[in-house]
């Protein structure tokens, strides 16, 4: 899995979950993270959560640290637990880092009750494409939400952290689907 973390600021509105948007930013193919800094404005003819949608909810956060993950070959079962993995991964590395109590429910992250990430897999031509995002700042957000500002975590250390995080991850994994032997 190839990381890529974005320089400029790139705002999400939804139509970044593509593989086109991947290509664009990380031609080359292969398994991809791709991370970037931004705001979050997805109108809900934007969302891929189909109860979001049909409830009219949308995103809106000022600034958000985001993740856009393309597995490639996966199924949509398969990118539901590695969008899950993902989840306890930024969680874990968030509580060792400020020593924060974070709540995993699902795909959420949660601080003292406030929402604190969005996430969603979705299926796509070539596999699977998850979205995941912290918020950074919470200004303005339609719910209670908490952000990595007040937790006192730059949002750079927390893309390169978790990026990498994964990255490892999934290298273990690669590693520990070659060491076996089929049985029947």
């Amino acid at each position: 899995m190839r990381v890529v973390l974005l320089s400029d600021d790139c705002a999400y509105d939804g139509l970044q979950l593509s593989t086109a948007f991947v290509d664009t930013h990380a031609a080359g193919g292969g398994d991809v993270l791709l991370g970037f800094e931004g705001e979050a404005d997805v109108p809900p003819e934007h969302m891929v959560d189909l109860e979001d949608a049909e409830a009219g909810d949308g995103i809106s956060s000022p600034r958000m640290a985001h993740f856009i993950l393309e597995h490639r070959d996966l199924g949509l079962t398969a990118g539901v637990l590695a969008q899950r993995l993902f989840m306890r991964l930024m969680a874990d590395w968030i509580c060792r880092r400020a020593g924060a109590a974070i709540e995993v429910r699902g795909d959420d992250l949660f601080l003292r009750g406030r929402k604190l990430s969005v996430s969603i897999a979705t299926p796509s031509p070539r596999g699977v494409l998850i979205h995941a995002a912290v918020n950074v700042h919470t200004e303005g957000t339609p719910l209670p939400t908490a952000g990595l500002s007040e937790l006192r975590i730059p949002a750079r250390e927390f893309l390169v952290a978790v990026g990498d995080a994964y990255h490892e991850e999934i290298e273990s994994v690669r590693h520990a689907e070659k060491k076996v032997r089929p049985v029947l």
